[in-house]
């Protein structure tokens, strides 16, 4: 079984924020249960890392995400099926003015194309998509 990690929770685990969030993915991990991200997720974390304002901060952050990336089975990216789920629910959430971030619906596509959980801590935007869905893909933490 596979889980995807929304930005927050990764930055959350790699900065150690909540120790909570730090033992549930290690509970996840010794499950056997396979954790991934995708590359837009990846692209937020790198951005995140580039705008710190300290050349050694960097380097540590850098370091932290080189080593969940190598541990990671792999990165998940948009297809045409999930590029087409984005467009079907994107237009869905204009319709109702519902509209949410499009790396967060870029996400969720991903997930919902794949059929695997994605686990997140945005309470606002991705259970406004879970509702346009027929795979109930979304796993709030609190």
């Amino acid at each position: 079984m596979i889980k995807l990690l929304d930005t927050d929770v990764v930055i959350n685990f790699l900065r150690r924020y909540n120790p909570e969030i730090t033992k549930k993915i290690k509970d996840l991990i010794a499950q056997g249960i396979d954790l991934t991200i995708t590359q837009i997720t990846l692209s937020e974390l790198w951005y995140g890392i580039y705008r710190l304002k300290s050349k050694s901060k960097r380097i540590l952050e850098s370091k932290k995400l080189n080593n969940l990336i190598i541990n990671l089975p792999e990165i998940l990216t948009l297809d045409s099926n999930s590029s087409r789920i984005y467009g079907e629910i994107c237009a869905e959430l204009d319709k109702s003015g519902l509209r949410v971030p499009q790396f967060d619906l870029l996400n969720a596509s991903i997930a919902i194309a794949n059929k695997i959980h994605f686990i997140t801590h945005d309470k606002k935007h991705f259970p406004r998509i879970n509702k346009f869905s027929e795979f109930d893909f979304l796993e709030l933490w609190a």
